[in-house]
């Protein structure tokens, strides 16, 4: 048993709860991730994993040599990469993770820049809204909205994600502007399907109370590209990030809209930025400090 790759396989699995995208993730096949699980707990005495038709679930025992392989892991592969990488310009694969909206609206054109001037590095793209756990070290670089960074990771804040509520003059002109929250519930929403269903209009009121906003409608999706492009149609009234709307408001094509008694908020606790985040051994890689320095001078809001 190569038991390192056992280990990486493990921490992998308890992210994923998934021995057919573990097996995808590192290219193999999933009879060979089964293998060399059973191997370890073999070795091990011990459970880490429950198996049964429909679902992986991480034991109590599994959850505990996890947290105590995780980090020195990250050291090793991180010791590894760094030692081959020495005497060499960057090059190699970097993993980078980003919300989809962002990565669609955002980093996109910026990673055509990246890949021109660094045509050496291969950069290993995952846009998704899920979480994902980042202290297995598999993930070079995220780019996540938070308000409160983990501790292992390096961060470097880019920008505010302040979310707005927006609607095209097409559309206020046909059907009005509301002025209450009261008065969403007489408009089109076109509201987002987050990982966790679909994310409800919470209402911040000066009072300092939350309410959810009520809403009618005509248009759900988990791809913040198509709800802003109903909106620009003048299809109906959406709440999105100002990042993914800040070029529409400025030329006209969408209005932002204040309500009187509050605002809408896309969450109770404090304000989220987006953040570049990465593991610090991560950070004396050539390829990855090539990648974070340039996302960050290309991403960070100067305003």
């Amino acid at each position: 048993m190569d038991k390192f790759q056992a280990i990486r396989f493990f921490l992998k699995l308890s992210e994923t709860l998934s021995f057919k995208e573990t097996a995808a993730y590192f290219r193999v096949p999933s009879s060979t991730v089964s293998r060399s699980i059973k191997a370890l707990e073999t070795e091990l005495g011990v459970s880490l994993l429950e198996r049964t038709t429909r679902q992986v679930r991480m034991t109590d025992a599994g959850a505990w040599y996890r947290g105590e392989v995780a980090a020195p892991m990250r050291s090793l592969v991180a010791a590894d990469e760094l030692a081959v990488a020495q005497s060499r310009a960057p090059a190699g694969t970097v993993r980078l993770t980003a919300l989809s909206g962002y990565g669609d609206i955002k980093l996109l054109p910026i990673l055509e820049q990246f890949r021109k001037s660094y045509p050496n590095i291969v950069c290993d793209v995952e846009f998704t809204d899920r979480y994902l756990d980042l202290s297995t070290g598999e993930v070079d670089v995220a780019i996540r909205a938070t308000s409160d960074p983990p501790d292992y990771l390096v961060a470097r804040r880019l920008h505010d994600n302040r979310w707005v509520l927006v609607a095209s003059p097409a559309y206020l002109s046909r059907c009005g502007t509301p002025k209450t929250i009261a008065d969403l519930e007489n408009h089109a929403a076109l509201p987002y399907r987050g990982p966790n269903g679909v994310a409800p209009w919470q209402a911040l009121l000066h009072t300092g109370s939350l309410m959810t906003a009520p809403i009618k409608p005509i248009l759900i999706s988990n791809h913040g590209l198509m709800i802003r492009k109903a909106a620009l149609s003048g299809e109906g009234i959406a709440f999105l990030p100002h990042w993914g709307v800040r070029e529409a408001l400025e030329q006209g094509e969408l209005k932002e809209i204040t309500l009187e008694e509050g605002k809408l908020v896309i969450s109770a606790g404090p304000e989220m930025s987006m953040y570049l985040l990465y593991h610090p051994e991560k950070a004396r890689l050539g390829k990855v400090r090539v990648l974070v320095d340039f996302l960050h001078e290309a991403l960070q809001d100067r305003s």
